[in-house]
């Protein structure tokens, strides 16, 4: 009855030896398995010394020596935790003297000398009979052999380990660890101190199975305390790595968006909500096709180019990519990342000007100079027959249409000159930006109120400005474009220019409620030829965006359909005017 009870004590180190493996993995984990695995050994070892009515000598004293190996063993475990915590811990002090790789070595072998010494009669020679005392049961008591002074040195062994395990706890820098290493600590010496004393008869031998429960009960409680912490822990950890990570898609300026393998959305940046103007929440949790149909997405599982337009009106272009994410839980994502490449494709399109106007202005250069001179001969005998026949009328028309051919090819050979910077550094000419746009305002006024239209000049300059920019070239810009809004404006039309400055610039504003223009024509605006007039030559505009960006300025465009136009330039001051 003794044995049964004392054996299913035995049994409990046992069973939570087990159970820690299966919910936790890690060196710890093995060692303090292995720990209670020898705690249990030790407790079967005692238990079959009570099994007198149960098992013959022979049987016990199988049983007996090979179930020492827990009272033995467990001296090289206890080593072995403090040898873990200077390699952890990367302790140099004078511990790491005595608690080494070579140390662990050394007390695992002495170890396994005293087991193998247990299976002779030097280690136990037989077992004799020890009568019940006062509070203890009847049981067998081992004889030791005259090697038994090895086994007392193993013990004292687990008591100096114990010591060095203490000092090391204390320089354990976790304390969530440094704890349960304490709690081991205590447990430990519960035993060993329980298991000496019934050893050497001074206390019941079975006392010794009746504390273990107490010290695996705290071992149990203390190591699942701490991976409690530790999974607390590693979870907050985990927490601010991913709102690092998100945080890093947010400021990231290229779109990202990843669905699963159910092709639902499960993250989305702020620079996608932003540029297809979407919540996140709206988007998270939803399918994908559906959000690439309504957003005109592209739906392509390989690289494509998509061109926007945000709700702002500016047009965009995205490049996307697509890469595929294999977690190790075998759950497959699919990340989308799109690169704005706006400004890529605006360099593309300079580029692409820049050659049209080269080939533009190398074929004026030649065509112009080959059609002006027989041009000038056919206007001059135009004159004399016009000057010769007063009555007929069809002299003049042919005039107008000549001047007319001039003026495009003076148009063409302004494409084909040298940049228009250099002619100011030589003429030293700088327009007077109020004097010539009142002189425009005066030419051009008379056709205003013929054509029935109004037109205003509003004054805001702080001061006399000038340009630095040749005053033949503003007015040559200024033509162009007060022409182009008389033309865009119907009857009872608005047109008001508008003079400002900054202390390093000059602002000219040319803003009318005539017909607008589409974003269609609005990208294009600019590019030699094209036009939407039908005696326009798509020439004047390249003409003004030339001049304006060869002087530094800058010549914008923002334009609405049936709604009107504004065109703003912007020229540096003169350097007199800035001195």
């Amino acid at each position: 009855m003794e044995f049964i009870l004392l054996f299913a004590i035995s049994l409990i180190p046992l069973t939570i030896s087990f159970t820690i493996l299966y919910f936790a993995n890690g060196v710890l984990t093995r060692a303090l398995s292995l720990f209670l695995l020898m705690l249990s050994f030790w407790q079967i070892d005692i238990s079959v010394l009570y099994a007198y009515d149960l098992l013959n000598l022979a049987m016990i004293d199988f049983i007996f020596r090979a179930f020492r190996a827990g009272p033995v063993f467990i001296m090289p475990i206890v080593y072995f935790f403090a040898y873990q915590i200077v390699k952890e811990n990367r302790i140099s002090s004078f511990i790491a003297l005595f608690v080494n790789k070579a140390g662990l070595v050394l007390v695992t072998s002495f170890s396994t000398l005293v087991y193998l010494i247990n299976y002779t009669n030097y280690g136990i020679q037989s077992y004799a009979s020890d009568q019940a005392k006062t509070f203890d049961l009847p049981h067998w008591f081992p004889v030791y052999g005259e090697y038994s002074i090895l086994f007392k040195i193993n013990v004292l062994f687990v008591f100096i380990n114990t010591f060095l395990l203490l000092i090391a706890t204390i320089k354990v820098k976790n304390q969530v660890e440094r704890s349960f290493y304490f709690k081991l600590v205590i447990a430990a010496l519960i035993i060993f101190l329980n298991g000496l004393l019934s050893g050497f008869s001074f206390i019941p031998l079975f006392f010794s199975s009746l504390n273990s429960i107490f010290a695996t009960v705290l071992l149990f409680v203390s190591f699942f305390k701490m991976q409690s912490k530790r999974i607390t822990f590693v979870n907050r950890k985990l927490s601010r790595q991913s709102s690092l990570l998100e945080s890093i898609m947010d400021i990231s300026p290229n779109c990202i968006i990843v669905k699963n393998r159910r092709d639902i959305i499960v993250r989305v940046n702020d620079t996608f909500c932003d540029i297809f103007q979407v919540s996140r929440d709206e988007l998270i949790g939803s399918p994908y096709y559906a959000m690439a149909a309504k957003h005109h997405f592209t739906e392509a599982e390989q690289e494509a180019q998509q061109s926007i337009t945000e709700y702002r009106g500016r047009a965009r272009w995205i490049q996307w990519e697509v890469k595929r994410i294999l977690e190790d839980q075998g759950e497959i994502y699919t990340l989308y990342f799109g690169i704005d490449i706006t400004e890529q494709k605006q360099n593309e399109q300079i580029l692409l000007s820049s050659e049209k106007l080269k080939v533009l202005g190398e074929m004026a250069a030649s065509v112009a100079h080959e059609i002006r001179n027989p041009l000038t001969t056919i206007r001059g005998f135009i004159q004399l027959l016009k000057e010769r026949n007063t009555q007929s009328n069809f002299e003049h028309i042919i005039l107008d249409e000549i001047d007319r051919i001039n003026q495009v090819l003076k148009e063409l050979l302004v494409l084909a000159k040298p940049e228009a910077k250099q002619k100011l550094d030589a003429a030293q000419s700088p327009a007077n930006v109020l004097e010539e746009i009142k002189n425009l305002h005066l030419l051009t006024g008379p056709l205003a109120i013929e054509e029935n239209k109004e037109m205003k000049m509003e004054n805001r300059l702080s001061g006399s400005a000038a340009a630095y920019m040749h005053k033949d070239y503003f007015k040559q810009v200024f033509i162009n474009l007060i022409k182009n809004s008389l033309e865009a404006t119907s009857e009872k039309g608005k047109i008001k220019i508008i003079l400002d400055d900054t202390p390093s610039q000059i602002r000219v504003r040319v803003i009318d409620n005539g017909i607008g223009m589409s974003k269609d024509l609005l990208e294009k605006i600019g590019e030699p030829y094209y036009t939407n007039k039908e005696k326009g030559t798509g020439i004047g505009l390249t003409i003004c965006f030339k001049l304006i960006r060869e002087n530094n300025g800058t010549l914008t465009v923002k334009s609405k359909s049936k709604m009107g136009t504004a065109i703003t330039v912007c020229i540096p001051k003169a350097p007199q005017v800035l001195s």
